[in-house]
């Protein structure tokens, strides 16, 4: 047996037992047992599944394993986004890569009470990824850590360097103190929807090339719905079989749950120069476009109220717009018609573009 001794206590344990100054490298998610207090548990690492990372994030995680080296501190890194669009690819690779460079890598699955003081006592440079943070630390519920009680790990109160990484699907719950404070979490990193370079490329990797003319049906699709990488795995999944995109969009777990917003606008044309005056409409408008006929409606300044409708069908993409052409536009708002007649005014081109998620970062010009 071994018998450990700390204060006044002493505690019996098998002859398997090992001490370490140093938590060896490799991959614990946090335990929690009320009779025993905190430990640790030791998992397999991650092991980048997919044989291709899209996008940029080898350049990041570098990035941020560089800045992590470089600082005498604790470096803080927020990944938000909606879900499926990448953010837990990013988190593994980071884990992935701090493992191999023998960085120990912590998971925290749960908002333990006392978690913030455990996390604290570990006395040595390790990675702490916490999942979905805003989930798992909801302030909403009784019996979990408060998300405030976070805030002295991240910045200069603490003296021990670690690198914290939380992933977050909605900004909204996350602790007004996190965000735009730099000396907690230095970088934020947003992760958006799939757009046609992303796609295609993903496709051309993912499928035959007797199957590329699918692509383009998915473009297409993608420009009104957004489109993250769960989605596009189990399309390429049925593509890969034969199936045409209209026949695997049928049935598959991707539905027509709400209307996509869109920044609309809308042409008019002046019938005697035959110049075109574009009316741009409030941003963000909600609008579905997987209906039989859709509707849209807007006041013109000047003109008055005009409501006009469409066939999806007579949608045409170009790039990451989507065009509705005049002749496939009839104006039903009759009461206008006067007045535009008037001021030698027709209705032109309709153009959408899927809005863009928030774009919470600025950008130099």
């Amino acid at each position: 047996m071994k018998v450990i001794n700390y204060g006044s206590k002493y505690e019996i344990y098998p002859n398997d037992l090992k001490t370490f100054d140093q938590l060896p490298k490799g991959t614990y998610t946090v335990e929690f047992n009320p009779m025993n207090g905190f430990s640790l548990s030791k998992i397999n690492n991650f092991v980048q599944k997919e044989p291709k990372i899209y996008g940029n994030h080898e350049v990041k995680v570098s990035k941020a394993l560089k800045t992590f080296e470089i600082l005498n501190r604790s470096l803080g890194i927020i990944l938000s986004g909606d879900k499926g669009v990448g953010k837990s690819i990013f988190a593994q690779l980071l884990a992935e890569r701090c493992a191999d460079s023998d960085l120990p890598v912590i998971i925290v699955k749960k908002a333990y009470p006392g978690i913030a003081d455990y996390i604290e006592s570990i006395d040595q440079e390790v990675l702490v990824l916490f999942d979905e943070f805003e989930k798992m630390f909801d302030d909403r519920k009784d019996g979990i850590e408060p998300q405030e009680n976070l805030l002295g790990l991240l910045d200069g109160v603490s003296q021990k360097k670690k690198l914290f990484v939380i992933t977050v699907n909605n900004l909204r719950r996350v602790n007004e103190f996190m965000i735009n404070r730099p000396g907690r979490f230095h970088y934020h990193i947003r992760f958006g929807y799939l757009g046609r370079e992303e796609i295609t490329e993903y496709l051309k990797d993912k499928l035959p090339s007797e199957y590329y003319g699918e692509i383009d049906s998915v473009v297409r699709f993608a420009n009104r719905v957004p489109m993250n990488y769960d989605c596009l795995r189990a399309i390429a999944f049925e593509l890969s079989l034969g199936l045409t995109f209209a026949e695997a969009i049928a049935d598959l777990n991707i539905l027509n749950t709400e209307g996509q917003k869109y920044d609309i606008t809308l042409d008019l044309v002046n019938d005697d120069n035959g110049k075109t005056i574009s009316v741009i409409n409030d941003k963000h408008e909600l609008m579905d476009l997987f209906t039989d006929v859709v509707k849209y409606g807007h006041y013109i300044d000047g003109v008055g109220y005009i409501q006009i409708r469409f066939s999806p069908s007579d949608i045409e993409t170009n790039d990451n717009e989507l065009i509705v052409r005049s002749e496939n536009i009839e104006i039903i708002e009759t009461e206008l018609t006067d007045a535009m007649d008037e001021l030698d005014i027709s209705v032109g081109d309709l153009h959408l573009k899927k809005s863009a998620q928030t774009n919470y970062h600025y950008h130099a010009v």
